[in-house]
């Protein structure tokens, strides 16, 4: 076969083969796969190789250790470059389309990222980006990624040496312009074969999606991680303005936007920075367990509004507004300089799934250090549940009504040994006009009409009819497992996904009164094993409607490919189409087109004694409850989060989530042989359940007695000192506490 008739056969059917591809706004297909044309591995004309860069150097070099430190989290060495399509590369031409290849190796890194400071595409072609390690493939990106800046970045993606694949057709309108000016050497692992930081945020980080936040479901939504010149981390987040009109603002810390080495930037520097940064939505675990987010929804380049490096903030506005499906949420916000009663911040430490820290008592006015304006901060004293690391820089301060009155410059919170002591946050009411000028103030940016109101409420983004909400049958109690179906002569493979038994098809069951749309849903994929790199294995994901089990189906939607899929990660499924449903529905995936050789198991709750269950499994055209089928009778739900849109009565949907109840825990600290007490303000039955668990969540023995109505007590005797958190259930109500204990 000709190299022109190679071109054509592909072409063709990439046009009639649905492939999707995760990637950042990326329009998914497949590239062309001319490798396999020509001697490809031993072609070294297209390669471009990176100088050494030491990881474990650049890892000391650039921790920090001093008391009040700065929290960003640098993740990588940045090259700059100029490869473009003239200078660099191979380009192969046919008589239909034309095809640019280049490959960048950076040795030992654990992840590369591009910044591209020339993205100008004509309509029709296609940029790809291809890991060598992986066979992982981000893209495609199109004209619909330019932008006025002509800058773009894209997320990182695994492994020391990747494969950037241009495509144009012939007869475009004009030539395309690529040029990548920064290639990212990640030397932490942000991006590592199990998909999660190597330098995973301390351990005693709350997940967002704990219990103990409830309230938050909204602000959380308008918390993103950002990736700023490619080797900076930083968290912000969305505010709103009097206009209400949508306007995506991002309020970060300047101090994130720093150079290299660590030096003040230009405004030319700060603007090509904030063009090229990269902004991550709905990175977070969807219940309290820890399991990596999805990494798709993400955005790509903003425009500074105001700055001012003595009180530690910037203002960007985003080039591209979030989709309904990035449920994006514009915080309110406070500007009155009065000390909250309590406060809380949702954060990325070091890059990692969003964190929430809470704090009880009031914060104080601070000054952080000489470098910035005296008294110009609010100072967290103690944190009493999580705290703030690295990467959590930009993160908000929230008063007791949720409405930002901050954002985190630094501090000395850590977790153990170290202490959940001191950060600090620059006061919003100063950075609102203590400048006059416009570019570093915020008052002329979030009050644009001239109001002059102290504070504003938040809102969502999108109108009620497309706003989108994430559901999630898994409880703050469950914990996610892959279970394996009893073996009698023969191993017969995983209750949730690939086996010998005999099932083909699993569906989550949920229960809605109203009608909504449904944009996709991630599942939390286990494991995914391919025998070979180029496997063709995909599932089919399908909806159903049904009162007890899956009955009519609605949609059959396109393939998903297991080699585009994340071990131990959330992989989030965009559907081709919404979908429509009313009432109760079921969502599931389908295994029968699992070549041989290939597998995949997706996680589920592992209950004990509980036979709360939305989990069915299809064997031989019929449906059975799993609970019916394990010895035990236990219930599960699959490890999922369905993105729900235009629900027409968000109280319909049945949740899981427990009502938190007011206590009193003392004495506090806990000390020798005394006892715990506990006295709930609201009456409660005898508790259904009660757990206490140490700081690495670690179940611990705890003798339990009710002592009297809305009255109990524990018993700490033997333990070790420390802190330790406090689950008590009853009635669909729940009462969580932290107490430190002394032996």
């Amino acid at each position: 076969m000709n190299l022109k008739t190679a071109f054509q056969t592909i072409v063709i059917l990439l046009l009639v083969m649905p492939i999707v591809v995760t990637g950042q706004i990326s329009r998914g297909g497949t590239p062309i796969q001319i490798q396999k044309l020509k001697s490809y591995s031993s072609n070294t004309t297209d390669l471009v190789v990176m100088p050494a860069v030491d990881n474990v150097k650049m890892r000391g070099l650039y921790s920090r250790t001093d008391q009040n430190k700065l929290k960003p989290f640098r993740f990588a060495y940045s090259f700059d470059v100029s490869l473009n399509l003239n200078n660099s590369g191979t380009w192969y031409n046919t008589t239909q389309v034309n095809v640019w290849q280049l490959r960048i190796r950076s040795t030992g890194a654990y992840s590369l990222n591009l910044i591209f400071d020339q993205f100008n595409l004509p309509e029709n072609a296609r940029l790809f980006l291809i890991s060598e390690n992986t066979g992982e493939i981000k893209g495609a990106y199109t004209s619909d990624n330019n932008s006025e800046s002509r800058m773009f970045a894209v997320e990182p993606i695994e492994g020391d040496e990747l494969l950037i694949q241009y495509e144009e057709p012939v007869n475009v309108p004009f030539r395309g312009e690529l040029q990548i000016a920064k290639v990212a050497h990640d030397y932490v692992g942000i991006v590592t074969k199990d998909h999660r930081p190597l330098g995973i945020s301390g351990s005693c980080n709350v997940n967002v999606n704990c219990d103990i936040a409830n309230g938050t479901e909204n602000v959380r939504d308008g918390i993103c991680r950002i990736i700023i010149d490619g080797s900076e981390l930083c968290t912000g987040t969305m505010l709103n303005n009097t206009s209400k009109d949508g306007a995506p603002y991002v309020l970060t810390a300047f101090h994130c936007f720093q150079t290299s080495n660590n030096s003040k930037p230009s405004q030319s520097q700060m603007e090509k920075m904030a063009q090229s940064a990269l902004f991550l939505f709905n990175y977070e675990s969807p219940y309290c367990g820890t399991i990596d987010g999805d990494v798709s929804h993400s955005l790509s380049g903003s425009t500074v509004k105001a700055s001012f490096d003595s009180l530690d903030f910037a203002l960007v506005r985003l080039n591209n507004t979030p989709t309904a499906n990035y449920r994006p949420y514009l915080l309110g916000w406070n500007r009155k300089n009065i000390a909250p009663s309590s406060s809380i911040s949702i954060h990325h430490p070091l890059g990692d799934i969003k964190k929430i820290s809470i704090d009880n008592d009031p914060a104080i006015t601070a000054k952080f250090n000489s470098s910035y304006l005296t008294n110009g901060f609010w100072k967290v004293l103690r944190w009493d549940y999580g705290v703030t690391e690295e990467g959590s820089s930009g993160g908000p301060l929230l008063d007791q009504n949720k409405q930002l009155i901050g954002s985190l410059t630094g501090g000395s919170a850590s977790c153990p040994p170290g202490l959940p002591t001191n950060d600090y946050f620059e006061k919003f009411a100063l950075a609102w006009d203590y400048r006059t000028e416009s570019s570093k103030q915020l008052k002329i940016w979030l009050d644009p009409i001239n109001s002059n109101v102290e504070k504003l409420d938040g809102m969502a983004l999108n109108p009620p009819e497309t706003h989108c909400s994430a559901v999630t049958n898994f409880k703050e109690t469950d914990t996610h497992s892959i279970i394996k179906i009893p073996d009698v002569i023969i191993k017969k493979g995983y209750y949730s996904g690939s086996n010998s038994a005999g099932f083909t098809e699993f569906a989550e069951q949920f229960k809605f009164s109203k009608s909504c749309e449904l944009s996709g849903i991630s599942l939390g994929i286990a494991k995914v094993k391919l025998a070979t790199a180029n496997s063709t294995s995909y599932i089919s994901v399908r909806v159903y409607e049904g009162t007890d089990k899956p009955e009519r189906l609605l949609v059959d939607n396109d393939k998903f490919y297991l080699k585009n899929f994340y071990g131990d990660a959330m992989n989030y499924l965009s559907f081709a189409n919404p979908v429509k449903t009313t009432g109760n529905f079921f969502v599931s995936y389908d295994i029968s087109k699992i070549n041989a050789g290939d597998s995949l198991v997706v996680y589920m709750a592992n209950r004990k004694s509980d036979v709360t269950n939305s989990f069915f499994l299809k064997n031989n055209s019929a449906w059975s409850t799993y609970n019916s089928l394990n010895l035990e009778g236990n219930g599960s739900a699959l490890l999922s989060e369905l993105i729900a849109c235009n629900i027409n009565d968000t109280a319909s949907v049945d949740t899981t989530k427990s009502s938190l109840l007011e206590a009193r825990f003392y004495p506090n600290p806990l000390s020798g042989n005394t006892t715990l007490h506990i006295e709930t303000i609201e009456t409660i039955d005898t508790p259904e359940d009660i757990a206490v668990y140490d700081l690495l969540g670690k179940k611990q023995n705890v003798t339990f007695t009710q002592t009297g109505l809305n009255k109990m007590s524990l018993n700490f005797n033997g333990k070790r000192a420390g802190i330790y958190f406090i689950h008590l259930q009853s009635g669909g109500k729940k009462i969580i506490g932290k107490v430190a204990y002394l032996p």
